[in-house]
């Protein structure tokens, strides 16, 4: 939040803003469990996905409840529904894009739409555990899952350490998932014998689950440097069947690259716990595992100077201690093995058989394999069966089995009932109940909804300091046929679950050829982060909920294009839009940010191309460009559609650096088709270059910059209250505007009170105040903000006080209030 507020002083009052932070940790934000349908006699339904395939390792179409028998413990039990998920199905095919240069970012416009039973997939890459030597095959195993992905599946790339166990974001498959996994790059879980063996003895290390001091080279090892690291890889685990637990009924799969499941040596005991409570959340949440180990063998190999290799563990079974070859006793002449079961509780092969998995190890075409995995698991069967055991506290058995000659099935085999724990504290009553329910929304772990919503983010670099992102959301007006307004909350957190931005808006129902469509911005500072968008009707009858990751970087020497948007255009002025369909002659208005030392040294241009469905130039632009900042620009341009037939094209924008001939490219595919409506003409932006799409503010949506030829409407504002009180003792009077915190700061200190000063982000916030001037006792009061051309225009009255307290200091009553984005001048206007 920009203003962080609470509550101090008896005689000054302090309101905080209309949305209280918000925490996404998994620890204290997980919404309520939902109980379980009762039946008779204590039974209730556990549910259970289920793969079925037969000899050719086909799927098995067309099965029914009588074709398939569950055991719990055991004990056959009634089938009560069953239905049949199929995600290899074609879907709509994606817009048709040009074939274009190497390198093009293509256009990434989110939804959430028919997503209710979308198979899931979170791919772990194990980076605390493998080896620096094995991260090309962990990255070609990550991208041949993400190949075989359907664009209406849910995935979602996370590191063990990267997340840990707060944020994970699950969406349709991007490039920016592909951009993750092509980061990857392990760890070196052995030193170099030239750090540990100086004197260049050719020794083969023992393997780093060693106790420490144990081998030549086992001193260095990241176990003895930090125990808790196998635990911490065990924790990704729990915290993945946390977000499963959370996404319905559906095919969940983990598919895990990692080495083995990891033992420590100096804290044994909390290794084993977390081990547990990963596979009890997996099972919990019917998530299915495959662990794909990267290394192509399970020797160890001598680098150069007969130490740098991969150490030779087993999972959950034998680990090598000391030297396999040493000057003294020669080949093996001190190595021994020892036993882990002490040590690990839950080895990889119990993972991946309870959950109905596999434990994939020396492979050669990692990529095909991991391909093929995703593709057996986007057909499946939910079933779910009366249980009897579903409250008993222990291990429970599950066996499904289907009725079929050579068909085989992959499903969980087990879960777990835990101790009774307490129930979760209820969150705070909240007076504004759609808050309350979005908030609620909000914390949901997967996109869904019977409001289908569109989204758009645009970040700004970040070079000093915090920076925007533009979000720009639709509602799908075919879901929203008799609402009046939507209420929406927007946040983005980063991987640690903490709020960086938090924004609540409502749409009112637009005009019938307008769509329900609006902008707000949201100040970050850099780093990566999940956008969180929950809708809901005011009734609350139907409510949405879309999830998309945001990478707030801050750019390099290289040339950098940002993320283009769309410009429309209405009675308010120019605005983005998420409209990709235009009727022919409608001209294409973008505006882009780019950044890099190209800019710095002024030899950075950006050009629009429109091409056909061969790769054709139809038309070419140059855009407008201002800068920004010492190494930032903005561009803007038009490209027109006059005299272009209908049909599909590609709209690419590209940063081109003139000396070097490098080019930045983004593809946003388009379609001009007769009739298309709902997108008002933005030609008048090429007016201005520095004009900058503006967010909505705070209570309104679908409003923008103004337009730089025709001054737009007046709109109003709403503030939020920061603080009110019956004394300050400033030497100023009447109203002020303060804008840095030194002048917050020296305001304070006027007021009669020893609490610290709430904290107030100024590069976003502007604070308007007004002290009550000499003369009879009065309570000034701001009334109304509203906008004019080039600034803000704020109305204030004065309202005599009913009694005047007696004390040795005369009363001298204050209002501060504060604005978000505020630009250009504030003109103060005292009103009767």
């Amino acid at each position: 939040m920009a203003l962080r507020t609470g509550r101090w002083a008896p005689h000054i009052a302090l309101v905080g803003t209309a949305v209280a932070a918000l925490s996404l940790s998994t620890s204290a934000q997980q919404p309520a469990p939902q109980e379980r349908p009762t039946f008779r006699g204590g039974i209730s339904l556990v549910e259970v996905s289920a793969v079925v395939t037969g000899d050719d390792e086909q799927v098995v179409v067309g099965l029914t409840k009588d074709d398939f028998e569950v055991l719990e413990d055991g004990e056959r039990r009634p089938i009560a529904s069953l239905r049949f998920l199929d995600a290899t199905r074609a879907g709509a095919p994606p817009a048709a894009t040009a074939p274009l240069p190497r390198g093009t970012r293509l256009d990434e416009v989110v939804t959430n739409r028919d997503l209710a039973d979308a198979p899931a997939f979170v791919l772990l890459l194990d980076d605390l555990n493998i080896s620096a030597y094995d991260s090309h095959r962990a990255i070609r195993a990550g991208l041949g899952v993400l190949g075989a992905m359907p664009p209406d599946a849910l995935v979602s790339v996370v590191n063990t350490s990267g997340e840990g166990g707060a944020l994970v974001t699950l969406g349709r498959p991007n490039q920016g998932h592909v951009e993750r996994v092509q980061a990857f790059r392990g760890q070196l879980v052995m030193v170099g014998a030239e750090l540990a063996n100086p004197m260049g003895i050719a020794t083969t290390p023992s393997s780093v689950d060693a106790p420490c001091g144990v081998g030549s080279e086992v001193v260095n090892s990241p176990d003895c440097a930090d125990p808790t690291r196998a635990a911490r890889r065990a924790r990704a685990l729990q915290a993945v069947g946390e977000l499963f637990s959370r996404t319905g009924s559906r095919r969940k799969v983990l598919v895990w690259v990692v080495t083995d499941m990891g033992v420590s040596p100096l804290d044994p005991q909390g290794n084993q716990q977390a081990q547990f409570a990963g596979l009890q959340r997996l099972l919990g949440g019917d998530v299915t595992v495959y662990a794909i180990d990267p290394q192509e063998n399970a020797v160890s190999i001598p680098g150069p100077n007969g130490g740098m290799g991969r150490p030779d563990r087993r999972t959950g079974g034998r680990v090598r201690m000391g030297t396999g070859a040493t000057t003294f006793q020669g080949p093996g002449g001190s190595m021994m093995t020892l036993g882990t079961d002490d040590m690990v509780r839950v080895p990889l092969t119990q993972i991946a058989r309870d959950t109905g998995g596999r434990w994939i190890q020396n492979a050669n075409n990692v990529e095909k394999l991991a391909a093929e995995v995703v593709r057996q698991n986007l057909a499946s069967y939910v079933l779910a069966y009366e249980s009897v055991a579903s409250a008993i506290e222990g291990r429970h058995r599950i066996e499904v089995k289907v009725k079929r000659r050579g068909a085989k099935v992959s499903s969980r085999r087990a879960f777990i009932v835990g101790p009774p724990s307490a129930a979760p504290a209820a969150p705070p009553a909240s007076t504004d109940v759609a808050t309350a329910r979005l908030r609620e929304v909000i914390q949901g772990g997967v996109p869904f909804g019977t409001l289908a919503l569109r989204a758009h983010v645009a970040p700004q670099f970040a070079t000093d300091g915090p920076a925007r992102a533009l979000v720009t959301v639709r509602v799908e007006p075919d879901t929203a046929v008799d609402a009046e307004s939507i209420d929406l909350l927007v946040l983005a957190a980063d991987d640690t679950g903490k709020v960086g931005s938090v924004e609540r808006f409502a749409m009112r129902r637009p005009s019938t050829a307008d769509a329900w469509e609006g902008s707000i911005t949201l100040t970050l500072e850099p780093g990566q982060y999940q956008l969180r968008v929950a809708a809901s009707t005011p009734d609350g009858q139907r409510t949405g909920l879309l999830l998309h990751p945001i990478d707030m970087r801050t750019p390099s020497g290289a040339l950098v294009l940002g993320v283009p948007t769309l410009l429309g255009e209405d009675a308010d002025g120019v605005r983005p839009t998420l409209a990709r369909a235009f009727p022919p002659g409608h001209p294409l208005a973008y505006q882009v940010e780019v950044a890099g030392d190209a800019v710095r040294e002024a030899r950075a241009a950006v050009r629009a191309r429109l091409l056909d469905a061969t790769g054709k130039d139809v038309r070419e632009v140059v855009a407008q460009t201002e800068l920004s900042g010492p190494s930032r620009l903005r561009a803007t341009g038009v490209l027109t559609t006059d005299g272009i037939p209908a049909g599909a094209y590609t709209l690419l924008v590209e940063a081109v650096d003139g000396e070097k001939g490098r080019t930045s490219a983004h593809a946003i595919p388009v379609r001009l088709e007769v009739g298309a409506v709902g997108v008002p003409s933005a030609s008048r932006v090429v007016s201005s270059a520095s004009e900058e799409p503006a967010s909505a503010p705070v209570g309104e949506a679908g409003t923008a910059a103004p337009s730089a030829t025709t001054p737009p409407a007046p709109r109003t504002l709403t503030p939020l209250s920061v603080a009110t009180g019956p004394l300050a003792r400033t030497a100023r009077r009447g109203p002020l505007v303060i804008r840095t915190e030194a002048e917050w700061m020296t305001f304070w200190r006027t007021l009669p009170t020893r609490q610290a000063a709430p904290n107030i982000d100024f590069d976003r916030v502007t604070l308007l105040a007004v002290v009550a001037e000499d003369g009879p006792p009065v309570t000034p009061r701001i009334t109304r903000v509203t906008t004019e051309p080039g600034g803000i225009v704020v109305e204030w009255t004065a309202t005599p006080l009913a009694e005047v307290p007696a004390s040795a200091e005369p009363p001298r009553p204050f209002v501060v209030v504060g604005l978000t984005d505020v630009a250009g001048s504030v003109r103060f206007v005292r009103v009767p």
